[in-house]
């Protein structure tokens, strides 16, 4: 893990030092004007605006008025920035214990989740390796926490929570770059979704596809719009039938 400079007279502050706010960060003299967490929020406005793609530590210090080498100060670059902008973003996860029972805690997590994502989808376009910072695991802790009661091992709950996670996550972003496509191509997502059901019907052949042919006869490729006008799979439906698969492999054990 990169290191970055040296604030005052500790030792160098990691990315992990960063995330849980540990090592030495302090400084001697006037507070600093500039911070970590200032530069994060900014860059999380940066994406939030304009995409990953767009993000550069030029533009961040642009957002906060300072000079790029002032950034590095207090992050050491881009690749760590990003990772403390994952766990700002995700923020922390909804209180479950109002819900009377694992199922729809389970459900009200992933709907959180989801929103998280739509609010931030820049997200889903970030290679990260596994959860490092308080926010990112105290997601992980909630899951697991609403996963406590199904009679699962320790071992099978955490599979399933990276099968929902990881569920929750694939269906976002197909979502997220199904509206890059629309918006690119300036045609409506519902449209998009009808002209490849149409185009679909078209070119494969029963023989060779009998299945797929089947879906698109039945109209099963056509997504249908969500409430915000989006053409987007139906999520919820694919991640009920993962719980009703933990109910019944539970079930056949007791």
């Amino acid at each position: 893990m990169k290191n970055m400079p040296r604030e005052g007279s500790g030792r160098p502050r990691t990315t992990l030092d960063l995330l849980w706010g540990t090592g030495d960060g302090g400084t001697r003299g006037p507070r600093p004007t500039l911070s970590p967490e200032k530069i994060v929020q900014a860059a999380v406005e940066v994406a939030d605006a304009d995409g990953l793609g767009a993000l550069s530590m030029q533009k961040v210090a642009d957002r906060l008025g300072f000079t790029t080498m002032s950034l590095y100060r207090h992050v050491p670059g881009k690749e760590p920035l990003i990772e403390l902008m994952i766990d700002r973003a995700v923020g922390t996860p909804p209180e479950l214990s109002a819900h009377p029972d694992w199922r729809t805690m389970v459900e009200a997590w992933i709907e959180a989740l989801w929103n998280r994502y739509q609010q931030h989808p820049w997200m889903l376009h970030v290679q990260a390796g596994p959860p490092l910072g308080p926010n990112q695991l105290s997601w992980l802790e909630s899951l697991l926490t609403a996963l406590a009661d199904t009679g699962l091992t320790d071992d099978e709950r955490f599979v399933i929570s990276l099968y929902l996670n990881g569920a929750t996550l694939g269906i976002a972003r197909l979502v997220s770059d199904a509206e890059q496509v629309t918006a690119d191509r300036g045609v409506p997502a519902e449209q998009l979704s009808t002209d490849y059901s149409e185009a679909m019907g078209r070119l494969i052949d029963s023989d060779r596809f009998p299945v797929l042919t089947s879906l698109v006869r039945s109209g099963a490729l056509n997504a249908p719009a969500s409430a915000t006008g989006r053409a987007a799979p139906d999520y919820e439906f694919g991640l009920r039938r993962l719980m009703d698969g933990v109910e019944a492999y539970v079930a056949e054990r007791t």
